[in-house]
């Protein structure tokens, strides 16, 4: 892969990052261009708010978090791709205002997030069978549209770089366009 980005004072408050990501992966047979842009807005010292738009890609796989959640069970499960795989495709969006407070003795600050990721082709594992041992065999598959959206919560503060204290929540929903069976 390559990636190119360009970071952009367009006003004293106001900023352009862009970039552009170029991937060959050896399971897809074109080249993947991934663009991402992101404003970075500061209207005083204490606080930025940013925006961000960008896309992304995972090549059909079987050896990640499928096979540890297939192992997760207590039995043995085997995970081929199915013939026609394509590559699951991202579009994700998100904004973010961040504000923080520095004080001579102490800092403290908050961040609130708000994200939404469109996958296509998203994928799933469908059970085909069971070996002559009784073991599951699944096979990966494109499942359609996923949706992927919530919002985080962060709070966080530092006395006197003696003690520092951070905490945070995460509300997330994610949905599949057409129902999946598990």
């Amino acid at each position: 892969g390559i990636f190119a980005q360009s970071d952009w004072e367009i006003f004293r408050k106001l900023t352009l990052l862009s970039g552009l990501r170029a991937d060959q992966h050896n399971f897809v047979n074109s080249v993947i261009i991934n663009p991402r842009v992101s404003l970075l807005y500061k209207p005083d010292e204490n606080s930025q708010l940013r925006l961000s738009w960008s896309t992304g890609f995972r090549a059909p796989q079987a050896f990640d978090t499928d096979l540890h959640i297939a192992f997760a069970g207590g039995g043995i499960q085997t995970v081929t791709l199915a013939e026609n795989l394509k590559k699951e495709k991202s579009q994700s969006l998100s904004t973010s205002l961040n504000w923080d407070k520095p004080t001579e003795m102490h800092i403290y600050g908050l961040t609130l997030e708000g994200f939404y990721t469109r996958l296509e082709d998203a994928f799933i594992l469908e059970e085909v069978g069971k070996d002559e041992d009784g073991n599951s065999l699944l096979e990966k598959r494109n499942g359609g549209m996923s949706h992927v959206y919530g919002a985080t919560f962060e709070a966080r503060a530092n006395y006197n770089r003696l003690l520092q204290i951070e905490g945070g929540i995460t509300i997330q929903r994610s949905r599949h366009s057409e129902p999946v069976a598990w």
